[in-house]
């Protein structure tokens, strides 16, 4: 593996929520805005279980961002969680219905990597409501880092949180993650 790299699982729900919301002429317009080497790979079958360039995301949450939104990265967060609802199987959902929270300490390593490599997540031990995630080694843009600021969000969610917040500094790749 070459570079950075990103699980197709991880680009796949942008693609469909991109289809799903504004059709066939809002993908083609990403495509335009993205640069050569991506649009031949967004071009291409995305294969869930296939690695990609890690570009390749960044530049489509960007894409999504700017078109949709006037560039408010607010948006991505949206198509983030929206990700974290389609991408996540059955299974993960019904191991996560018995959990908590805090499962993201002991989890949350392992799930980061089967979506982003090389790259590393440090998730701190959990004081009551709270988690601080730290990503270490991904070369990303904010627009990125927010759709993972949605992901989170959603998952912790899923997992039984209440009153999920998740803030991040994108200098530093830190999110902060409160719920009830």
């Amino acid at each position: 593996m070459d570079g950075q790299q990103v699980k197709g699982t991880a680009i796949l729900p942008v693609e469909v929520y991109i289809r799903t919301q504004w059709g066939e002429h809002g993908w083609e317009r990403v495509l335009e805005r993205v640069s050569p080497d991506t649009r031949k790979v967004l071009k291409g079958r995305i294969i869930q279980v296939s690695w990609y360039p890690q570009p390749v995301i960044a530049e489509l949450y960007q894409a999504v961002a700017d078109l949709f939104a006037g560039g408010d990265l607010s948006y991505c967060r949206k198509v983030g969680r929206e990700a974290a609802d389609y991408g996540l199987t059955f299974i993960h959902r019904l191991i996560f219905k018995f959990q908590a929270p805090s499962m993201l300490v002991s989890k949350g390593p392992e799930l980061w990597g089967s979506y982003y490599q090389p790259s590393t997540v440090e998730v701190s031990e959990p004081e009551p409501g709270r988690i601080v995630a730290v990503i270490l080694g991904l070369e990303a843009n904010a627009a990125h880092l927010h759709s993972i600021a949605g992901w989170m969000e959603r998952v912790a969610e899923l997992i039984g949180g209440k009153n999920v917040q998740v803030t991040v500094d994108t200098a530093v790749m830190r999110y902060e993650i409160t719920y009830q």
